[in-house]
């Protein structure tokens, strides 16, 4: 089952559209340069600990977008707390 993004992270989609898995598979976004150091470790460890929250167990392209997603908050906090 998959999920719409607002109902997972509490946040709007852009035009409220569902995440699909055709969007990014786990397999092209670690192929993309700035997910190159997701490897197939992390992306178990995500499903491992992120799974119990939604009840079910998360599709690799879930994972990875949960990787991803915090990577661009460290990546954003990181340059934030450069500027001060």
């Amino acid at each position: 089952m998959m999920r719409n993004a607002s109902e997972t992270t509490g946040f709007q989609a852009r035009n409220d559209q569902p995440c699909t898995p055709d969007r990014t598979t786990a397999t092209a976004a670690r192929n993309l340069p700035s997910a190159a150091w997701i490897t197939n470790e992390a992306v178990a460890e995500t499903i491992r600990v992120w799974s119990p929250y939604y009840d079910e167990t998360l599709a690799d392209h879930e994972a990875v977008e949960i990787l991803m997603n915090l990577k661009n908050l460290v990546d954003t906090l990181s340059r934030n707390k450069e500027r001060k």
